[in-house]
């Protein structure tokens, strides 16, 4: 029979037993154990699973005591692995021999001075000793103890007279030791007799019984049996049987890895998935996530607290440091060699360690294994962390940062100890913060700066002090959050009182409301800065470029600012050039060149203007110099300087993570190519600065956007191109760059659906808006062409006419062959008989003369239309022609689509176009190419066609692009034969590049 006298004095169940299943107690058919249904409390069901070779070791020693005499096992493993499952299971076996068993568990609470065998013998008063009346160690206590050994002897021996008999003792960690002196005592004088005594002790908790059990192991008197995990089959197994069902195969991995072999574990995984009606799958999946972090915290927050001193210490001191290595994590916890990695196995075994296994060499962790890092699970690091107390969690912070510091440990580790405490008591903490937030890179290190700054600004600090931390964090949040940084700088220059340290201040304000709408009260601020330096300032060579760099800063952030241009250009007007020594002058130069461009002045002077600002490749940022000066030049139709300096400004926007300077630089090359007949690069470019936008977190360039419905608009995507433009409209009006392309694209959009009224509008719209800024330059956005031709179809050919000479006054004086070509279009569209087919030829051939493909394509298409209105069918299919191969290779679809059908209707035939990729590449692009295939080198190739090898290797890149090869080996011969290579003109320049223009200075060099 059975016997579990601990139980006897409860109070009858009046419900009728549950019915037992084979999940819930038996065995197999094979014979393997499958599950249990009893614990020590004798409420949370305990499964067992794949435990048939320990089942066969229990019965083989049982079997020996029946035949030989007294046996003793002791059954060892972790929390949660199943011993009392096993010992129940087991009980169970016995019973159906007719063998006896007597169970107790370590730990219950009597009042009789041994618990366990108080359980065992059932609170029998004749049985149980006299309470002590003299003192313990006395020899009076002693006759006591001996006394009642004897008498337990003859009750277990009378027992024993009738056949076999099982003590089981679960938990004997916790026995008290006067009870397995009275155990071992039996074992001595039984040992002729059938009885089996099993143990089971929990590893890594230390109890009163331990020492007891130690010496039974000592003396061979014990055999051990060391329950392990599961295996992945035995868990599968169990899942089957808990759920119901098959089991998906992602969800039997996770099931694997959270249980980590561990049936306690396992089982409340499970519990937790079926509690919340879900099935093995997806959904299931997720619940197990969840619930394995309540299990591992719990399973962490128990072994803690029977753990020894050594391993509380582990564990807290890695949950503050939440990954380590052998050394900061034993300076910090106290605990070294073959106890720290006692401690550490033992908290993997707990599933609350990630992290290879670490050896041991003579008491020692091994050199190699210092240096291989342990992680605390999330969940366990917050159970730990939780049962500290305050004061103590903030002692073990400040001493984790210390110890990262004094180890030379990255200033990320320490920054990250730092920012959580309440205060930072020592000079060397606020250091710490600043250099990790100095070192803090990318897109996820401007968060991280921003947070260390933010901890250091809550610090004791000087004036001083406080005003270089809010500096440096408005630079940190500037990319996410320019408002807060303007609010920082704001704050520092409040509190600044010298007049260096408020320009400086005002500098960085002014580049950080770029292009936000704080950007007019930025001018106005370093307005105030500018006057004040006039006169508390001296005349050095540093006091004149800190005046510089204020005055570029004022122009920068004024420049693209409808409300603030007048003012911009006021102040510019009265500073000298400067030369370009020094990089505050070099940013002047920039900004200037874009108000010689936006007040349409001869682009020779621009020119000059931007090229200085360029002259050389400073290691800093290049920001809105670079950017400025490049659009210029592409306004100019200096395309391919302009693609090279936004090349150098995509490279420094990348490399310092600028998110809003990348994307608006990004939009600004697809503009200058697709003036420059790119219109796939183009896209590209803009499709590139729209992603960027959608996922970086901060302010919008709205010019990615309408860079984008652009290109789709050439595309012949017109769907796309008009969600694309009410996207990037949002908000412009006040901006000069963005709002007027805006006008002028939407007006595109608006002529393709056939609504000539209303492109008029929004052009002509765009001339006011131009005209209200002070902007004349003719090509920043040509309305003026489109609504002289609307006019025309109108019948309004006063208003067409007048409109084309106030151009084609603007177009003389800014003097490029773009703008030329596009003034007589316009005048070609608004004349009368023969005048009309001259002006279009000229404006053929000059357009031809410059870098703008796509207008040049129509003008062919236009002069083709009106040769054939003429019956010059001949010369209209050959311009027709030659617009379809030029729609063709920029992919302009839509006009490619219209010069087709008209070439149909002249009576030609469709040509056979772009056959090759090589039709796509440019004219520069396949000058480059055809004498890189010959062997010439970037350099040699720079000085030939006088550009930058920056230059030369953008153009390289491009045409590996479009023709999908590798490299230089790669290009084909059908790039043609390049001519002799020597440099332009007779003296190695550019024949086509102006002279800086009169009273400014000459280049240095």
């Amino acid at each position: 029979m059975i016997v579990q006298v601990g139980t006897w004095n409860r109070p009858r169940d009046p419900s009728p037993p549950r019915r037992s299943t084979e999940l819930e107690c038996g065995f197999t058919k094979e014979g393997n154990a499958v599950a249990v249904s009893s614990d020590k409390d004798q409420e949370t069901p305990r499964f067992l699973v794949g435990r048939s070779t320990e089942l066969a070791f229990l019965a083989r020693h049982a079997e020996e005591a029946r035949r030989d005499g007294a046996r003793a096992v002791l059954v060892r493993g972790p929390a949660g692995i199943g011993r009392t499952a096993l010992l129940t299971a087991f009980a169970d076996r016995l019973t159906s021999t007719g063998a006896a068993v007597l169970r107790g568990t370590g730990g219950a609470k009597a009042d009789d001075g041994r618990p366990v065998l108080g359980q065992l013998l059932g609170q029998d008063p004749h049985l149980l000793p006299e309470p002590a009346a003299t003192l313990p160690g006395t020899a009076a206590a002693h006759a006591a103890a001996y006394a009642f050994h004897r008498r337990f002897h003859r009750h277990l021996a009378g027992l024993l007279a009738t056949g076999p008999l099982t003590l089981i003792l679960d938990d004997a960690q916790w026995c008290d030791e006067a009870s397995l002196r009275s155990v071992d005592f039996v074992l001595r004088r039984t040992a002729d007799l059938p009885l089996l005594v099993l143990f089971a002790r929990r590893t890594e908790c230390h109890g009163p019984g331990n020492a007891m059990l130690d010496e039974f192991l000592a003396q061979g008197r014990c055999a051990t049996l060391d329950l392990g995990p599961l295996t992945p089959a035995d868990t599968a197994r169990m899942a089957v049987h808990t759920l119901g069902g098959p089991v998906d195969e992602t969800f039997l991995r996770h099931c694997v890895d959270a249980g980590a072999g561990n049936p306690d574990r396992l089982v409340r995984l499970l519990a937790g998935v079926r509690a919340a009606g879900l099935g093995p799958d997806a959904a299931g999946t997720r619940r197990l996530r969840g619930t394995y972090d309540t299990v591992l915290a719990d399973s962490v927050t128990a072994h803690l607290a029977d753990c020894p001193g050594h391993e509380r210490a582990v564990a807290q001191a890695l949950a503050v440091l939440g990954r380590s290595c052998a050394d900061p994590l034993a300076a910090l916890s106290g605990v070294t060699g073959r106890r720290l990695t006692a401690a550490l196995d033992a908290l993997r075994r707990n599933g609350a360690v990630e992290g290879p296994p670490r050896g041991t060499t003579g008491g020692a962790v091994e050199p190699a294994d210092r240096h291989s890092a342990v992680t605390m699970r999330d969940a366990a690091r917050d159970a730990v962390l939780a049962e500290l107390p305050p004061a103590r969690l903030e002692s073990l912070r400040a001493r984790a940062a210390r110890v990262l510091n004094d180890a030379g440990r990255p200033t990320s580790e320490i920054a990250d100890q730092l920012v959580l405490l309440e205060e930072l008591t020592e000079p060397w903490m606020l250091a710490a913060l600043r250099d990790a937030a100095a070192e803090a890179t990318g897109r996820d290190g401007s968060g991280a700066a921003v947070r260390y700054l933010r901890r250091a600004l809550d610090a004791e600090l000087t004036g001083t002090q406080r005003q270089v931390v809010r500096i440096e964090l408005a630079r940190a949040s500037a990319p996410v959050a320019p408002a807060t940084a303007l609010e920082h700088l704001r704050h520092a220059l409040d509190d600044a009182t010298d007049p260096r340290d408020r320009a400086h201040i005002a500098v960085e304000y002014g580049r950080t409301a770029l292009g936000t709408p704080d950007a007019p009260e930025a001018v106005h601020v370093l307005g105030g800065v500018l006057e004040t330096l006039r006169t508390d300032l001296g005349t050095g060579p540093a006091d004149a470029e800190l005046r510089t760099s204020v005055a570029a800063a004022l122009l920068i952030t004024a420049v693209n600012e409808k409300a603030a241009m007048a003012e911009a250009r006021e102040r510019a007007d009265a500073w000298p050039v400067p030369r370009g020594d020094n990089p505050a002058e070099r940013q002047l130069l920039a900004v200037m060149s874009a108000l010689a461009a936006f007040d349409g002045r001869p682009a020779r002077q621009a020119v000059a203007l931007a090229r200085r600002a360029l002259r050389v490749e400073e290691p800093a940022p290049v920001g809105w110099r670079v950017f400025g000066a490049s659009v210029v030049l592409g306004l100019a139709d200096e395309t391919d300087e302009a693609l090279a300096g936004l090349g150098r400004a995509l490279s420094s926007s990348r490399d310092r993570y600028e998110p809003w300077m990348h994307m608006t630089v990004l939009a600004g090359r697809s503009v200058v190519r697709h003036s420059a007949g790119d219109v796939a690069g183009a896209a590209a470019d803009a499709r590139a600065a729209v992603e960027l936008a959608e996922t970086t977190d901060g302010p919008r360039s709205p010019m990615p956007y309408i860079a984008l419905g652009t290109a789709l608009l050439s595309q012949g995507q017109l769907d796309r191109a008009e969600n694309i433009l009410a996207r990037g409209g949002r908000g412009t009006d006040r901006q000069i760059w963005e709002w007027h392309h805006y006008l002028y694209a939407k007006g595109r959009a608006r002529r393709e659906r056939g609504d000539l009224a209303g492109a008029l509008e929004l052009w002509q719209r765009c001339g006011r808006s131009l005209e209200e800024a002070g902007v004349t330059n003719p090509v920043l956005a040509p309305w003026w062409l489109p609504a002289a031709s609307v006019l025309a179809q109108q019948g309004r050919t006063a208003d067409a006419a007048a409109l084309v000479e106030s151009a084609r006054e603007r177009v003389r004086r800014w003097g490029t062959p773009r703008g030329i070509g596009l003034g007589l279009l316009a005048a070609g569209v608004v004349a009368e008989g023969r005048a009309r087919l001259d002006l279009l030829a000229e404006a053929v051939d000059a357009l031809a003369a410059s870098p703008a493909r796509l207008e040049q394509a129509k003008a062919q298409y236009q002069l083709g239309y009106e040769l054939l209105r003429h019956e010059d069918t001949r010369g209209a299919r050959r311009h027709l022609r030659g617009a379809i191969e030029l729609a063709t290779r920029c992919g302009y679809h839509i006009l490619g689509g219209l010069a087709r059908k008209l070439l149909v209707a002249a009576g030609g035939r469709m040509p056979q176009l772009a056959a090759s990729p090589v039709d796509s590449l440019t004219d520069s692009e396949r000058r480059v190419a055809a004498l890189a295939r010959r062997g010439v080198s970037n350099k040699e190739i720079a000085d030939a066609l006088f550009v930058t090898p920056r230059t030369v290797e953008m153009h390289l890149t491009n045409v590996y692009r479009k023709l999908d090869v590798r490299g230089r080996a790669d290009l084909p011969l059908s790039l043609g034969t390049p001519g002799p290579l020597r440099p332009y003109g007779a003296d190695g320049h550019h024949p086509e590049r102006a002279e800086p223009p009169a009273g400014a200075h000459a280049p240095s060099h």
